[in-house]
């Protein structure tokens, strides 16, 4: 199928990049001239594992191509899926980009006579796309949407740092459509996918993405409530609470004899905070949207609160540890709002720096893929180390906020030999199975106070 797909951001380039290895032809639409030529050239402007290798192979075999000319892209194109930004604009949803997509699909439509199918892809709140995005498109068409073209969404649920996966091995394909013509269109897409296929009204494939995203912050949010508990109860510790809650059967059943863990159990682990692109912006969306409703959302409401407490109650532990944060150097291990990628957005690692700050600390920070983003957003308010020698030497306590494999990896007994007061605070429990020094002294969230 010939797809133009606009938006080449990480939900669009990585579907682009993943449906062109599956035999489409793909052209993405973005307005950025020089990621558009970096992008031809096999240069991905994200860090996600395995795109490049993907990007470069799907360029090669001539099934992926990028441009800034969305008429090129159009030209013969059977379906086009939005998957530009929503950002959020003072927690509500900013639909600009998509509508503008959709007025240039629209005016498109108007000059063909072929059946043509229009897929959001980005993340919209429920009646979106039934709603302004049919308007646009029927506005620039002067056709009807179901009877002259295909309309339908298609939410994605890709995890950073591991969407090419998540896009090639999905646990299920939802599709919101507009009538059994759009739906049997974009699931020709994936028809080399086994995977459960679930056919859903507009309103509902919008709904289903959001009942996913706020049911995962909500597990994170009572995780860390809960921790926070455990860190004001001495002699609690967060982490054997919660591995005696998943043994629960409802969580982890035993089939056939043997314990299952599913991959939920990892969201019902206390840290500093959720993050990304998806997480924060969904809950707000959602509960903007509902407000505009006239309708509460005390549930959302707390999980967002809980979420935006927990970076002051980690500096706070810092605080009492070192009597005070004035003129103290703090090592941050990680900024990326998770391992396996360079993205900064609504990362906790923000808040938590800016509140380190605000105490009079002085931040030194390492991250082996954001470093470059983060200096950009702090300037000189934090300095960045090149290695872990750099970022620990003479520190007065390392935290750890994005748990990337390698740190757990480090020589933490020459690291914290070189440290001022070794301190390390373990903001993901990630470093648990590290053999410390005598003279250090580790603390993980989660876990009481001593004194």
């Amino acid at each position: 199928m010939k797809v133009a797909i606009f938006g080449a951001g990480y939900v669009g380039l990585v579907t682009g990049a993943c449906l062109a290895t599956l035999g489409h032809d793909v052209t993405c639409v973005d307005v950025d001239a020089r990621k558009v030529n970096d992008i031809n050239e096999g240069k991905t402007p994200i860090y996600e594992p395995g795109l490049d290798k993907l990007l470069t192979e799907a360029i090669a075999a001539k099934h992926f191509r990028a441009t800034t000319e969305a008429k090129q892209a159009l030209e013969g194109s059977q379906l086009s899926m939005i998957a530009v930004g929503t950002p959020p604009i003072d927690g509500k949803i900013d639909l600009n980009y998509v509508l503008a997509v959709a007025e240039t699909i629209g005016a498109h439509v108007k000059s063909v006579h072929a059946r043509h199918t229009v897929v959001v892809k980005s993340t919209v709140v429920p009646g979106t796309t039934q709603g302004v995005v049919r308007e646009a498109l029927e506005r620039a068409s002067g056709k009807r949407a179901g009877a002259d073209f295909g309309l339908a969404n298609n939410p994605e649920f890709l995890r950073e740092g591991c969407a090419v996966e998540d896009f090639m091995e999905p646990d299920r394909i939802v599709v919101g459509q507009i009538d059994e013509t759009s739906g049997t269109t974009v699931l020709g897409l994936y028809e080399k996918f086994a995977c459960p296929k679930l056919r859903v009204g507009l309103v509902n494939g919008e709904f289903i993405k959001y009942a996913s995203n706020t049911l995962l912050a909500t597990l994170v949010s009572f995780s860390n409530e809960l921790y926070g508990l455990c860190e004001a109860t001495p002699g609690a510790d967060g982490e054997q609470i919660m591995d005696g809650l998943a043994l629960d059967r409802r969580l982890s059943p035993v089939v056939d004899g043997k314990r299952v863990t599913p991959g939920i159990l990892s969201y019902i682990r206390g840290g500093v905070g959720y993050g990304g692109s998806c997480l924060p912006k969904d809950i707000s969306a959602l509960r903007a949207d509902a407000k505009k409703r006239d309708l509460p959302t005390p549930l959302l409401d707390a999980v967002s609160n809980v979420n935006q407490a927990r970076p002051s109650a980690v500096v706070k532990i810092l605080e009492r540890e070192l009597a005070g944060l004035s003129g103290k150097t703090i090592a941050v291990l990680g900024v990326a709002f998770k391992p396996g990628t360079d993205d900064l957005r609504d990362s906790p690692a923000i808040p938590l720096i800016e509140r380190l700050c605000a105490a009079g600390a002085k931040v030194r920070a390492f991250d082996p893929q954001a470093a470059d983003h983060a200096r950009a957003l702090f300037g000189e308010k934090v300095a960045f180390a090149g290695d872990a020698s750099a970022l620990l030497e003479k520190a007065d306590a390392a935290l750890l906020v994005t748990s990337w494999p390698e740190f757990a990896e480090w020589d933490w007994a020459a690291l914290t030999s070189s440290m001022k007061n070794a301190l390390v605070l373990d903001g993901r429990n990630a470093l648990r199975k590290i053999a410390w020094p005598a003279r250090t002294r580790y603390l993980r969230v989660g876990e009481g106070a001593t004194r």
